[in-house]
């Protein structure tokens, strides 16, 4: 007998334990940051039940964009030895025929393989690249904006375009979990994490780039393409995947579902 819903709090460990297995992570690592992280919220854990044995999953995330609400998906996983049965695809049909009964509109998603996805109704709308960031050479940390100066930046740029992604008191709490520094850039600025950028907020491109040396870009090619950034060797990580899509999202990999 097949059930399909969301996870009870004593299924959690279950879930979190198919995950590890599935994507060969580790559990006493991973538990910190399961049960703790800003977002963390059972009802967004959804499972598919076989005689009672939990056997596939997927984490759903609520999203804001300026078109409207939409739907994050991660972490589709299903025991190794029941995956090739369909079981993922048909867990993750009815999380989205959930999602449009909620209206919560367009749906997306973080892949390296398209199949199963596509047979679900998604298509390829943008893919994520990594690459080198060629400029100035500045290893010393220049002046960091505080938050609120962050946040009205953030805000600005956010509201000037309905597809940009809108960010809540929650997912702003998300991404102060994280630890980050930003530091100006002409009229917005720079997010830093390690030699990582994945956030780069301004209204108006800059001919001036200034980066800690081997410093890299991480995020979707349109981005780096809008933001004109000086970017060598570009692989491709992941596709960005998405159903009934009104456009070409503008979001950071900081936001990443």
């Amino acid at each position: 007998m097949i059930e399909i819903r969301s996870i009870q709090r004593a299924e959690a460990p279950g879930f979190l334990r198919l995950l590890c297995e599935v994507f060969e992570l580790d559990y006493s690592r991973a538990e910190g940051i399961f049960f703790n992280e800003p977002m963390f919220d059972l009802k967004r854990k959804w499972a598919l039940f076989d005689k009672g044995q939990m056997v596939s999953i997927l984490t759903t995330v609520p999203l804001e964009f300026g078109w409207g609400p939409a739907l994050g998906i991660a972490g589709v996983a299903t025991k190794v030895e029941r995956q090739k049965e369909g079981l993922a695809g048909r867990l993750l049909e009815a999380v989205l025929a959930e999602s449009d009964r909620n209206g919560e509109g367009s749906a997306w998603l973080f892949a390296k393989e398209q199949s199963l996805y596509a047979r679900c109704g998604f298509t390829v709308i943008d893919e994520v690249v990594q690459a080198r960031l060629l400029g100035e050479v500045d290893d010393s940390l220049m002046e960091m904006l505080t938050f609120d100066e962050i946040q009205s930046s953030y805000l600005k740029w956010s509201l000037a375009d309905p597809a940009r992604l809108r960010r809540d008191e929650r997912r702003w709490k998300y991404w102060k979990w994280n630890l980050r520094v930003c530091t100006p850039l002409a009229d917005g600025y720079i997010c830093h994490e390690g030699k990582q950028i994945r956030e780069c907020v301004m209204t108006k491109p800059t001919k001036v780039w200034r980066f800690p040396q081997d410093s890299e870009w991480v995020g979707l090619k349109s981005m780096g393409e809008k933001l004109q950034l000086p970017l060598v060797d570009q692989k491709s990580e992941l596709f960005l995947m998405g159903r009934k899509a009104p456009g070409v999202p503008q979001l950071f990999m900081t936001d990443q579902f």
